[in-house]
Parts: structure tokens; sequence; C-alpha cells
């Protein structure tokens, strides 16, 4: 297997193509179990531990949403989305939030966050950038990941946020589905697995922070919107996300690459309830030769929000990195979602955005 490492140990093996289908990060350490995380240099918390049932709830049981829980910490991770060899991906389904990000090559990654579900098969884990932090420090996150770029390295730490990483802890955390030490693109987890570790490395598992976001006590037509059946985003990369409105059940259909988007556990086709498309500056790092890209996530810019067939254009400001993105409408009311799953597509300023 490839994927552990001792601390003492530095092994990266980081190659790039810009196509879809290429091979973008690649981190191959050492196949070297290495404990806890607490060895691996990890800031150890003071604060509760896990307590039972912290990750159930009588709604995800059911099948139904989750409101996040108030005081619960939220667990965000790192997941890969290039190619098709990563298919299907785990998890997404239970997700309350679910960010796509642009990264090298134009492609994306995605960045699910959970509060109080219990998803068995998370992943593929996929490695940080440190931009993505900015987006996981928002809900005071446990943040998930399988290595890091240079930049995220040196942010983790600095910015003392409570991490797991692949790189450091063993299979009984993160595990390959397959044994081909070529493929970086099966590693999974399982919430089970991430909050055993979060409390025996002493993670907080409560938080002070507030739930950004408020809920329609019953789901609401954006009236004046435009229409908003069809969606799609077409990234620099070619890479195109899609949604379409099914009136019926009041949801919009995932499509990855013209395909039903899929989650490996459930076999069904990933579901929206709320889009967000925010519009983001995204460039080059200066003489990072793998193409790495940095954005602001700090200011202000536009977007969209959509649900139930409607869109309406929205503003987003984010007073800094750890700050909490307030998103409103033109008239300056902060919009409320329909009970259900939002996607934020954070899109560059240049990306080709159709609604219809």
């Amino acid at each position: 297997m490839r994927k552990r490492l001792f601390p003492v140990i530095v092994l990266l093996i980081l190659t790039f193509t810009a196509a879809c289908s290429g091979d973008k990060d690649r981190l191959q350490p050492a196949s070297v179990d290495t404990g806890t995380g607490a060895e691996a240099g990890y800031p150890i918390m003071d604060g509760s531990t896990l307590s039972e049932g912290t990750a159930s709830d009588t709604a995800a049981s059911e099948g139904g949403f989750v409101i996040p829980p108030e005081g619960v910490r939220p667990v965000a991770v790192m997941i890969d989305n290039q190619g098709t060899r990563v298919l299907p991906q785990g998890g997404l389904d239970k997700a309350q939030i679910v960010y796509e990000v642009i990264v090298e090559g134009g492609l994306t990654r995605l960045m699910p966050v959970f509060w109080g579900t219990s998803p068995e098969m998370i992943g593929p884990v996929r490695s940080s950038r440190d931009y993505f932090l900015d987006y996981s420090m928002e809900y005071d996150a446990i943040y998930v990941h399988f290595g890091w770029s240079p930049k995220a390295k040196a942010d983790i730490p600095k910015l003392k946020i409570n991490n797991i990483n692949g790189l450091y802890v063993g299979t009984d955390v993160i595990w390959d589905l397959t044994k081909d030490k070529g493929n970086w693109q099966d590693s999974y987890t399982s919430m089970e697995k991430l909050l055993a570790y979060a409390a025996k490395v002493k993670y907080r598992t409560t938080t002070d922070r507030k739930f950004p976001f408020t809920y329609n006590e019953q789901d609401i037509v954006q009236e004046a919107g435009q229409n908003a059946k069809k969606v799609s985003m077409t990234y620099p990369s070619g890479c195109v996300s899609e949604y379409e409105y099914d009136s019926a059940a009041g949801l919009y259909n995932r499509f990855r690459e013209g395909k039903p988007h899929m989650e490996r556990v459930s076999g069904k086709q990933l579901t929206a309830k709320n889009i967000i498309i925010r519009y983001t500056r995204n460039y080059d790092i200066k003489d990072d030769n793998k193409g790495r890209q940095e954005m602001k996530t700090t200011g202000s810019g536009s977007g969209y929000y959509i649900t139930e067939g409607k869109a309406v254009k929205i503003k987003w400001e984010k007073e800094s990195r750890s700050a909490q993105t307030r998103y409103t409408d033109e008239s300056g009311n902060e919009i409320k979602l329909n009970e259900g799953q939002t996607w934020i597509q954070v899109v560059p300023l240049t990306a080709k955005v159709t609604i219809e």
C-alpha cells in the first residue's frame, strides 16, 4: 500500500497534467503506518470528547435531511473529483453543504461538510488546498484531507486547524479500496472512524460557531427570479457540472460530465435543494510549477441563489479567512435556504454559467 509515512520521512511525488482524466497532484509517500495525530504534530485541543449518539440523528436514519444541530462541530472532507476513476464517490449525499471549487488545471475538488450524519463511506479523500481552509473555518470544522499543497501545509498549523491527514494516520482511519500502489484515488474513510480518531486525539466535537444559514419553515418559490430549470457551469478545463430541476420532487438532479452524478453506497443520483453560485477570482501561484491556484476568498462578489426552479442574483461578503460568508439578495436581505442539501459552486470570474 502506498499512503503511510513516518513524520521524519518526506517523500512527495507530484505529477501534473491539464486534462480532466490526468494525474494532478500525486502524493505518494512511503507505505508506513504512524499512530496518532499527536505523534504527527497535530494540535491537541481541550474540550469535550465524543458522546454516544453525536453522529446519529433520527431524521438521518430515516433518510431525511438533518438540519445542522446547534453546538455540534462539523467535519469537512476533501473529495477527489478528477477523471472517472474516482467514481462513484461516497458520502456526498449525507452532507448538508457541499462545495465545488477549482484546483490546478481547471479541474475541481469537492468539500462536503457534515453535521450529525453518519456516512459509512466518504471519499475518495484527497489533498488540501489552502483556500479550502477558508471555507472549512467558516464552520469551525474538523478538516480531513490526504496530503497538502505547500501553502496548505504551511497554513494548517499556522491557523491551528484541527485536521486529520491521511499521510499520518493508519488504515483504521483511512483505508484503500484497492491494492494498486499507483491508484491515489481510492482512499476512503467513514464518519464513525473520523469521530473515533477525533476523540482519540481530543479534538473538540462541540462548537460555539452558529450555522450561518437559516431555513424557511416551508419551501419558498422566488417568484421574481428567472427560470432555472437547467443550470450548468463549465470550468476552465472543460469539466462541466449540471443540474436539472425535477418539479415533482422539488429537487435538482446533479450531472457530472453529462452523466448522472451517482453516490457509491445508495446507488442513487445526487440531488440538491439549493444551489449557490459564487463568482470568485482565482489566479496561478507565482513560480508554482504545478499550476496550483490561489483564490480571493475574502472581500465581496456576485452570484446566484437557485431553488425551486428559480434563480435570483445575490452578493456575497467575507471579511476574513475565518469569517462566515454573508449572502444577500440585491435588496440586502440575507438569503434563506429551503430545507435540504445545498451545493456551493465556487466558479472563476470567467466561468461559463448557463441558467435557463
